[in-house]
């Protein structure tokens, strides 16, 4: 367990918040009768504490027993995400612990990006709203947002710039939440994405146009358990970033295998998933399909992308840490001023940027227009 990094008299005279309690609970995947086990108390105490039925409870064996600093219990009700915004791709294998765990977690980062907004200006969200426009299916809705954005049947050289210029916070998930693919959700007109860094570049890159497919197809929707929904946001996803009619004009006679490796590193997305934009759009048959997929399987293609391209990095998490560095904050103060530890925070940008804690260090050259300070 890491050390309490503040001392009980920085919270003296505000009053314990039973909420944070259970998001802290939640966020370990414990249930009330496993956390009581560990704290030696039974669930009914438990129970009243979270039910805020007790004025002290013994703040430093929570903070030990769920690893979050004591300040944390202490601090405004945390931003509550509803189940029901959220689109989970495997929320049908998914436990309710599981759910819930994902859902403190996304918590956190808008409480982050609260932090964020209060000291620095960044795009405003600019996505467009498609759920309610009549008889528009997924692959026509992917060519509008194309040619809105100005890409038309170009490729999209980077997706997670792409994105973050359109006002989403992309965020990485921890470590042991990984388990899931990707998920979205929109909280007071800001669209949040959470993507697993360890996955390929190439997949990365199609969970990005997947959540993206999901906050313009269906900002209205109930997103909990619906096959068709996570249908739509693949379709979409292929579509907007293996346009249809730029990818016929490419094709000369029969496709090879071959000729999968090229247009992969074309349009920057994996040989699988390559093979099946051929398919969906006859280029290839059912056949040809099966084969191809067997035999990239053999060559490593299902696991992983031999000889692929390099993780995109997200250039504003890059620009904060670096403007905020400038502005005296390293990721401790950050945390403190949070109420959570460095690593929380590190997990949210893990293999998306590099968290400065020292104030050493190099970053990428800042990029024009994706930041700037609040006055």
């Amino acid at each position: 367990m890491t050390a309490t990094l503040w001392s009980l008299d920085q919270h003296e005279g505000k009053p314990f918040n039973p909420t944070r309690l259970a998001a802290a609970r939640e966020r370990r995947g414990l249930t009330k009768q496993a956390f009581a086990e560990l704290c030696a108390v039974s669930r009914r105490a438990v129970t009243a504490w979270e039910s805020g039925d007790v004025d002290h409870p013994p703040v430093g064996l929570i903070s030990k027993v769920l690893d979050f600093p004591e300040q944390f219990f202490f601090a405004d009700d945390i931003p509550e995400v509803p189940e029901h915004w959220v689109s989970f791709r495997a929320l049908s294998s998914m436990t309710s612990r599981q759910v819930h765990r994902i859902l403190a977690v996304s918590s956190l980062a808008v409480e982050f990006g609260h932090w964020i907004d209060a000291r620095y200006g960044t795009p405003a969200p600019d996505l467009p709203d498609l759920g309610e426009t009549p008889g528009l299916v997924p692959t026509l809705a992917a060519e509008d947002v194309r040619s809105t954005w100005g890409i038309h049947e170009r490729p999209v050289k980077n997706m997670l710039a792409l994105l973050e210029k359109r006002g989403v916070r992309v965020f990485s998930l921890p470590m042991n939440d990984r388990e899931i693919d990707a998920f979205s959700f929109t909280r007071e007109g800001r669209p949040f994405v959470f993507i697993n860094t360890t996955k390929s570049a190439e997949r990365m890159r199609f969970d990005l146009a997947h959540e993206l497919g999901h906050l313009v197809l269906h900002p209205h929707e109930n997103k909990s358990r619906s096959r068709q929904l996570e249908q739509e946001a693949n379709d979409f996803a292929s579509s907007f970033l293996v346009p249809a009619d730029a990818l016929y004009s490419q094709i000369r006679g029969t496709p090879r295998l071959e000729d999968v490796f090229t247009l992969k590193k074309y349009w920057k997305v994996s040989a699988l998933a390559m093979v099946e934009r051929l398919f969906q759009l006859q280029l290839i048959s059912e056949w040809t399909r099966r084969q191809w997929l067997v035999a990239l399987s053999q060559r490593g293609y299902r696991t992983s992308e031999p000889d692929g391209m390099h993780p995109e990095k997200s250039m504003l998490l890059e620009q904060l840490f670096r403007a905020a560095r400038e502005d005296g904050w390293t990721l401790r103060r950050i945390a403190e001023e949070l109420c959570v530890y460095e690593r929380t925070l590190d997990e949210l940008v893990f293999g998306l940027a590099v968290a400065p804690i020292s104030g050493q260090g190099q970053l990428t050259p800042p990029i024009k227009g994706h930041l700037r300070r609040v006055k």
